[in-house]
């Protein structure tokens, strides 16, 4: 029995590119959802686009000084991230042809458990699904 869901977290969907992630702290909207600080920019999707949703995590070393714990906690957000994608996120995204980029800040002091984390990534991904639902003004495109 095959499903047509893809759960995968591609390369391209990292996101990388210097002028996008500057961008998240300048000129981008934020919110707080559970433990995390979301940083985030919506624009239309262009061919240029490799992918419709563009994502990076952050561990502040304030916050965790192993980097074996900060490591842990990225992969946990980066996988709780890689399960719900596809049923929540991806169809708005695809629907109004929009691209999404956002950062999560970890903002505990201690390494919360995976159940956690992934009840909260569901609650950030069903907002971002509302916002875009509801209508958003549309940023330029970071990269140019």
């Amino acid at each position: 029995m095959k499903t047509d869901v893809n759960f995968t977290f591609p390369k391209k969907m990292r996101l990388s590119s210097k002028k996008e992630i500057e961008s998240l702290f300048s000129g981008a909207k934020s919110f707080v959802i559970g433990p995390y600080r979301v940083f985030y920019r919506a624009f239309s999707m262009k061919e240029t686009h490799s992918a419709p949703c563009g994502m990076a995590v952050a561990v502040p070393k304030k916050h965790l000084k192993l980097a074996v714990k900060r490591n842990l906690v990225k992969r946990r957000i980066r996988e709780s991230f890689r399960l719900h994608y596809a049923r929540l996120l991806k169809p708005v995204l695809a629907a109004g042809r929009i691209r999404l980029i956002f950062l999560c800040l970890y903002l505990p002091y201690e390494v919360k458990s995976f159940d956690l984390l992934e009840i909260k990534m569901q609650e950030l991904l069903e907002h971002f699904s509302e916002i875009l639902e509801k209508g958003i003004d549309l940023s330029p495109d970071p990269a140019g």
